[in-house]
C-alpha cells in the first residue's frame, strides 16, 4: 500500500529534482536538496508523538522544520505571533509541547509568554535530545496541530494528520492545477492552515518554486510578482485590496500572474472586477482549520456570475 505521508514530498523531491529552488526567501534560495538535508538535520532530535510549539515568521527554516516533524513522526504547532503573552501561554498550556522554537524577531513575545505558562518545554533542539523513531511514519500520524482563532470561545487545537493534508491538496490540485513550472507567491502566515494547505505544500508536492514572504507588504507583494515572475498566489480579501489600491497597480507587471487565490471572506464584486480586468482568474473558497482547511470552491468562470457564493464541495469532500 502506498503512504500518504508528507514527508514523501521533499524525499522525492531532493531525489528527482535536487537542484530546483523550492523556497525564494528575500535574498535567499533554498533548493529541494537543500531543503531535505536541512530537515534531515532537525529531525534527528525529534522523535515520534513529540510536540514542537514555535513562534516563526515566514521563512525557509519554518518549512524544513515542518518537513523535519513529518520525517519523525512529531508534530508542529505554530503560534500565531499576533497574540498577546497570555494568549501564547494558553496555547502552550494546552498543546503541553517537549520543544518550544522561536524566532529571534519574535524572542520577546516567547520569553513573555513562558513566564506566564505552566509548562517547561526545551527551548532548543539538540541532536539525540530525543531519539529520532526507526519505525515509519503513517497516514494517520498527526502532523499539524492548528489553533481555532476561538470567536466563540477559547482557541481549540485541531490535529491534522499526514492523510488530511495529503487528501486536502490534491482535492486543491484538480480544482486549481499547479504545475511544476509554477511561481507560488505564499503571503498567508504559517500559523495559518492556510499557509501550509494552500499552494505551499502541494508547490513542493509538483516541483514548483514558492516565493515566501515574511510578513505582508502590498507594495513589496507586487515587487515580487513582478521580480520572480509570480504565476498564482492566495490570500484573503484584504491583500488583494491592499494591492489593488497601490499607486502603481495600474501599471504593475502582473503579466505572469495567471490565477489569485481567494478565502477567508467573499470577495466584494467591485474588487472582483477590478483584478479580472488585469487578466487575472480568480478562485474563491471557503474553508475552516478542522478540516485542513479546503471544503468549497467557486471556479473562475462563476467568480462574477455567482459573487459572494462559496461554491461547491472539493471533490474529496463529503458535506
Amino acid at each position: 500500500m502506498s503512504r500518504h505521508t508528507i514527508d514523501t514530498i521533499i524525499r522525492d523531491r531532493a531525489r528527482i529534482t535536487p537542484h530546483r529552488v523550492a523556497i525564494v526567501e528575500r535574498e535567499r534560495r533554498w533548493t529541494y536538496a537543500e531543503v531535505d538535508a536541512r530537515s534531515d538535520e532537525l529531525a534527528a532530535g525529534l522523535a515520534r508523538g513529540s510536540r514542537v510549539s514555535t513562534l516563526f515568521g515566514n521563512s525557509g527554516e519554518h518549512v524544513a522544520l515542518m518537513f523535519a516533524c513529518a520525517k519523525a513522526g512529531a508534530i508542529l504547532h505554530p503560534i500565531s505571533w499576533r497574540l498577546a503573552p497570555p494568549e501564547v501561554a494558553f496555547q502552550l498550556d494546552d498543546a503541553e509541547p517537549d520543544v518550544f522554537l522561536v524566532s529571534e524577531e519574535h524572542r520577546k513575545l516567547g520569553a513573555a509568554a513562558l513566564a506566564l505558562a505552566r509548562v517547561r518545554p526545551s527551548e532548543r533542539l539538540e541532536s539525540g535530545w530525543l531519539r529520532q523513531s526507526d519505525s515509519v511514519v503513517g497516514d494517520e500520524d498527526p502532523l499539524l496541530l492548528i489553533y481555532t482563532s476561538g470567536t466563540t470561545g477559547k482557541p481549540k487545537g485541531a490535529l491534522l494528520t499526514h492523510a488530511n493534508c495529503f487528501w486536502t491538496n490534491l482535492s486543491f490540485d484538480l480544482a486549481t492545477g499547479i504545475r511544476p513550472e509554477d511561481v507560488i507567491l505564499q503571503v498567508l502566515p504559517q500559523f495559518h492552515c492556510g499557509g501550509w494547505n494552500v499552494q505551499s505544500i502541494l508547490g513542493w508536492w509538483k516541483g514548483a518554486t514558492v516565493v515566501i514572504e515574511p510578513g505582508f507588504d502590498a507594495a513589496y507583494a507586487l515587487e515580487l510578482i513582478e521580480r520572480e515572475r509570480v504565476t498564482t498566489m492566495m490570500g484573503v480579501p484584504a491583500n488583494y485590496l491592499f494591492m489593488a489600491q497601490e499607486p502603481r497597480f495600474a501599471a504593475a507587471d502582473l503579466s505572469s500572474l495567471r490565477l489569485a487565490v481567494v478565502g477567508g471572506a467573499p470577495m466584494p464584486e467591485a474588487l472582483l472586477e477590478v483584478w479580472a480586468a488585469r487578466g487575472v482568474a480568480i478562485v474563491q473558497g471557503y474553508g475552516l482549520t478542522e478540516a485542513a482547511p479546503n471544503v468549497l470552491c467557486l471556479a473562475p468562470e462563476d467568480a462574477l456570475r455567482k459573487a459572494g457564493y462559496s461554491g461547491k464541495p472539493y471533490q474529496y469532500v463529503t458535506c
